[in-house]
């Protein structure tokens, strides 16, 4: 099974709400919000401005706003990054420069029983 992933390329400039369903690799510039159900790779030349809601999101590129994945976030050293994470996994690698807060959930996006103290010994 081959995985599919659209590449918005980066001469390309948006600025609204993008939604899809296949994976995305985003070399281009993104203003506003991105809604996605898959994962979503800000690459190299990638610039985006926005609130990015998605399963995985993977970060080389600049990034302003807020992030929320169902999955895992990956900060790379190549990456410039302002805005909060909230993902069950997060890592950032040494050298990345990232401002901002992390929250890790082990649902993040989705509400779940909350059960503190229950190993408390």
């Amino acid at each position: 099974t081959s995985e599919r992933m659209s590449v918005f390329g980066p001469t390309l400039r948006f600025k609204g709400e993008l939604k899809a369903q296949e994976d995305i690799k985003i070399e281009g510039r993104i203003e506003g919000t991105i809604d996605h159900q898959q994962r979503v790779v800000v690459g190299t030349k990638g610039e985006v401005l926005a609130r990015v809601n998605a399963t995985a999101i993977d970060l080389d590129g600049r990034v302003q706003g807020d992030m929320v994945a169902r999955k895992s976030v990956k900060v790379s050293q190549s990456a410039v990054v302002r805005g909060n994470i909230r993902a069950p996994s997060v890592s950032i690698t040494e050298g990345a420069n990232f401002n901002g807060g992390v929250t890790m959930e082990s649902n993040a996006g989705s509400p779940g029983p909350s059960t503190p103290g229950a190993s408390g010994r």
